[in-house]
Formats: structure tokens, C-alpha cells, sequence
């Protein structure tokens, strides 16, 4: 998987040096960021893909599962091409046969606010990691060092690397497309 951006750019948020392990480590934390931020768009946005995938239109309409849409690169019935119509999000074919449909999707720099959400995400667990308390921290109201102790103000909900439900909806509305996903692409 392809993270949304690198250590460098985590580092110059946090205004600090990590060194090679620690580069290695908040590598890794930002494919988990970037992970968890796809979930929650529920979808692929960045990098841009082509894949192929079979559709059974229905009326003749293909909807695509994957946005944002470059290009609709083929749509073949029988490896025989298929003349369809692409309107914004679906294409249209004059059947209802199976057709597989071969197109472009994502964008070529991954956008930044999902830059600036995969840094912070990292940042909390870092600094979860670093202050002893796990890679749980959200919703965290205290610690104490002696007999550790940990209190969650929210009973946890907000624990782990997660954005608060504000930012989820912003994401979801601005690279999201509902309930269509890709569950598989060749």
C-alpha cells in the first residue's frame, strides 16, 4: 500500500530529526494512517490506477467503482470492444452481457489534506508510544507514573488512530463515493 506522504513530511510537522529506525517506524505508522484514512473515505484515491473489472449492466449501466475517474481506457465484451457512452461516475453499453471494463482512477499527488491527516495520525502515536501509554491514546484525560494508571474522559471511543467524526464526514464528502468500493482488480 501507498501512504499518503513520507517521514520527511512528519518530521517537518514535528519539527524534529528522526533517525533511521524511527524513520523506518513512523514509515510504517503512515501506511497505517493511510490504511485507516481509505477506510473511512472507503475507497482508493491516490496513486492513480488502471484496472480492469467485469460488469453485468443493469438497463446498460456500468457504474464505476473507483473515483476520481481520468479515463475509461476499454470496455470489451469477449475481448471484442463494446461502444458505452461515460457520463461523470458510470457508463452506458446497449446490453445487459457482461462486459469487462478497463479505466484510469485516482490522482497523481496525493491530496493534502489527507497528507496533513496521515501526519497528525502518526503524531498520536508517536506520542502515545513515547509517553508510555501504548498506541491507544485518544479520548486520554490523565496518566499517573507510579502504579500506572490511565483514564479514558470518553471510555475510550476516540482511542487508537482515529479522526474525530468531523473530519471523517470532510473526507468522506470530498473523496468519497457512498458505498461503491473495488473489491477486487486485475
Amino acid at each position: 500500500m501507498v501512504a499518503f506522504t513520507n517521514s520527511d513530511a512528519v518530521a517537518a510537522r514535528l519539527n524534529r530529526t528522526f533517525t533511521s529506525a524511527e524513520d523506518e517506524w513512523v514509515t510504517t505508522l503512515l501506511v497505517d494512517a493511510s490504511a485507516y484514512l481509505r477506510s473511512v473515505i472507503g475507497q482508493d484515491v491516490y496513486p492513480t490506477t488502471t484496472s480492469t473489472f467485469t460488469a453485468w449492466p443493469d438497463a446498460g449501466r456500468v457504474d464505476l467503482p473507483q473515483y476520481p475517474v481520468v479515463s475509461v481506457d476499454a470496455v470489451e465484451r469477449d475481448a471484442v470492444a463494446v461502444d458505452y457512452t461515460y457520463r461523470p461516475g458510470y457508463l452506458t453499453v446497449d446490453c445487459d452481457d457482461p462486459v469487462d471494463v478497463t479505466f484510469t482512477w485516482g490522482v497523481a499527488t496525493a491530496p493534502p489534506v489527507l497528507v496533513s491527516f496521515s501526519a497528525v495520525l502518526v503524531s498520536q502515536a508517536i506520542l502515545a508510544v513515547e509517553t508510555g501509554t501504548g498506541l491507544t491514546f485518544g479520548g486520554l484525560s490523565s496518566v499517573a507514573l507510579d502504579d500506572f494508571r490511565a483514564a479514558f474522559a470518553d471510555g475510550g471511543t476516540g482511542s487508537g488512530m482515529v479522526l474525530p467524526e468531523p473530519q471523517q464526514a470532510l473526507i468522506r464528502r470530498q473523496f468519497g463515493r457512498g458505498d461503491v468500493t473495488v473489491v477486487e482488480t486485475r
